[in-house]
């Protein structure tokens, strides 16, 4: 019951645009509470994982000027306290900041949350809500001036996350689209992100799930697939596995883990 009457709180209170309010991006957020919530413990290493890697990758930046974190959600994987130690300007970047998260952030006199979606493709979905859906707008490489003179951008656990809310507001809105069309327009949101990540300057951190093995009770394999339409990325530099779904959750006798890889790109060591 409390946690039912936190998210009515949080979707009322929770300052979001209209055009992200409308695609779902909202509720999404609050399911992903939910289950940061439910699963901590089963999440723990995955998280301590993270910070440790971003905050790695931190202390080896020569450019300590300003980092630009893309995915920022419900900071339990960001080590905010460690970069606002390093850097001059930590900026805080996603699509949903509950008010909660706000009050954290303005914890630290350096740090700031900016609302922002990656994929650039939101506000257009949103106007063509009433027109012709038959083409769909292509993914951009979204930057704005808060990552202007950047010495880090993390990209932190959103690579494959990035189509879900896109593809099922699309999907809904027009029910007609050939499932080819959509599937290969999400491969082109994933390799949009990441080729913006491998055009920057400074130094990048990426850390991102790229696979999925799915377990029934006894542990054997159901199956197991891409989670970022086949994107081949580089040897990680480092990789853990995510139990996003323990078995016993919600009363399923099945689990599902997540392959997750680390990169940092030193882009910005020769400036």
């Amino acid at each position: 019951m409390f946690a039912l009457f936190s998210d009515l709180i949080a979707s009322y209170t929770t300052a979001i645009a209209p055009a992200h309010r409308a695609l779902g991006y909202l509720d999404e957020a609050l399911d992903m509470r939910r289950r940061a919530r439910i699963n901590r413990t089963a999440w723990q290493s995955h998280l301590d994982n993270t910070r440790r890697f971003v905050l790695s990758a931190a202390e080896q930046c020569r450019d300590r000027g300003k980092a630009v974190i893309l995915g920022s959600g419900l900071l339990l994987d960001v080590p905010l306290a460690g970069l606002s130690a390093l850097f001059k300007d930590v900026v805080l970047k996603d699509v949903v900041c509950f008010p909660e998260i706000r009050k954290q952030i303005s914890r630290y006199r350096n740090a700031r949350f900016v609302e922002h979606d990656v994929t650039g493709l939101a506000e257009r979905l949103y106007d063509l809500r009433q027109k012709d859906f038959q083409h769909l707008p292509e993914p951009q490489r979204a930057r704005t001036d808060e990552d202007h003179d950047a010495g880090l951008v993390v990209s932190l656990n959103i690579l494959s996350q990035l189509w879900v809310v896109p593809r099922t507001y699309a999907a809904n809105q027009r029910p007609g689209l050939p499932h080819d069309r959509l599937e290969d327009w999400c491969r082109q949101i994933v390799e949009a992100h990441y080729a913006s990540l491998a055009s920057l300057s400074c130094d990048v951190c990426l850390v991102a799930d790229h696979a999925f093995i799915k377990r029934d009770g006894s542990g054997s394999v159901i199956s197991r697939a891409s989670t970022i339409y086949g994107l081949v990325l580089p040897i990680p530099d480092a990789s853990w596995t995510w139990n996003i779904v323990p078995a016993g959750n919600d009363g399923r006798s099945s689990s599902k883990e997540l392959n997750v890889g680390a990169w940092h790109m030193h882009h910005g060591s020769e400036r």
